[in-house]
């Protein structure tokens, strides 16, 4: 029994980078399509505005509801995020192709790379925040991660998804300083726990107080 859920998380979590993976070719083939078709490439962005965030009660999370906006490739004032956006796109997908991992600082270098332009960083790291929206999908689904990361303690017992620890389990008490939340815990399965509640703590001291 424990071997097939093992194999059923393995699978899921497979299925997941295939999910990202689809999603950025589909983004994609649409920029492609418009270009076949002798059109100026556009996408539509969902709006970040406070007056479209809902809460959705399925996943108990708030989520952007449904007013978007257009970006198009023909509006001059638009071109440069378009450009920036497309770049990140294919920079994610390769990320997730070659299950790689990356950080929001090393975004912004490795653009540099391309003669992609970013003023400086809060602006590689908004066009990040539009992929999100574009895809429906937090950036650590396409391996972009925060410089500093947080961390997590309690009685969780989660099971590894990343190359090389497939199936090792692991309870997320047996450290007393808690577990760095990065590429490998945000990947992993959640197993089981006790707990009813997650507490979300800001500050480092505050949280080493708790634990």
């Amino acid at each position: 029994m424990t071997t097939n859920k093992t194999k059923d998380r393995k699978q899921k979590a497979i299925e997941k980078q295939q999910n990202i993976i689809d999603a950025l070719k589909d983004h994609g083939a649409k920029v492609y399509g418009d270009l076949d078709n002798g059109q100026f490439p556009k996408f539509s962005i969902p709006s970040r505005s406070v007056s479209n965030i809902v809460y959705d009660k399925k996943l108990r999370q708030y989520i952007l509801g449904n007013s978007a906006a257009l970006r198009s490739s023909r509006n001059s004032s638009q071109l440069r995020s378009f450009t920036q956006l497309m770049w990140l796109a294919f920079f994610a997908n390769r990320l997730t192709q070659e299950k790689k991992s990356s950080t929001l600082r090393d975004v912004y270098y490795s653009s540099q790379a391309f003669a992609i332009e970013f003023e400086d960083q809060s602006e590689s790291d908004n066009i990040i925040v539009d992929l999100e929206a574009v895809l429906s999908k937090p950036r650590e689904d396409f391996h972009i991660f925060p410089e500093e990361r947080s961390s997590i303690f309690g009685d969780l017992n989660i099971e590894y998804t990343i190359p090389g620890y497939e199936g090792k389990k692991m309870n997320l008490s047996n450290h007393p300083d808690g577990y760095a939340i990065g590429p490998s815990l945000t990947t992993a399965e959640l197993v089981d726990t006790s707990a009813e509640i997650v507490i979300a703590i800001e500050k480092g001291g505050l949280f080493t107080r708790f634990v």
